[in-house]
């Protein structure tokens, strides 16, 4: 699949934190289209409904985890880059995240260039941007 703009990529942001949804926003939305979740049930809804390109997915969230949101919408497809953000970035948390239907992590606090690099590796396995 190609894309001509960026602005044609959407990102759902799994996110229940404000001022956590802020920072995404003012990181991303002048490159691509931003949704936004305030929990796990609502990005499945919002996946369901939008078909994102990519999801950014908080771990710690209420009504479902991230855990949980991930391994409904990986029955839904198994395309779907997701991106688990999480604060805790123990030993061992990588492999667990990375077993659950997760491409890959960020741990917070978020640093804008490592945002920007994941998300554009994890694209580019996606489509080819003309």
């Amino acid at each position: 699949m190609s894309i001509n703009n960026p602005k044609d990529v959407k990102i759902l942001i799994a996110e229940d934190n404000p001022s956590n949804y802020k920072l995404f926003k003012t990181i991303l939305e002048k490159e691509y289209t931003l949704l936004h979740a305030w929990n796990g049930l609502e990005a499945i809804n919002l996946f369901k409904e939008a078909q994102p390109s990519l999801i950014l997915m908080d771990i710690k969230m209420p009504v479902l985890d991230g855990y949980e949101a991930t391994t409904e919408i990986r029955k839904l497809s198994e395309d779907i880059p997701i991106l688990a953000i999480t604060a805790y970035a123990l030993e061992g948390d990588e492999q667990r995240i990375l077993q659950n239907g997760f491409n890959g992590y960020l741990s917070k606090p978020i640093i804008s260039q490592s945002l920007k690099s994941k998300i554009k590796n994890l694209l580019k396995k996606k489509f080819i941007f003309m």
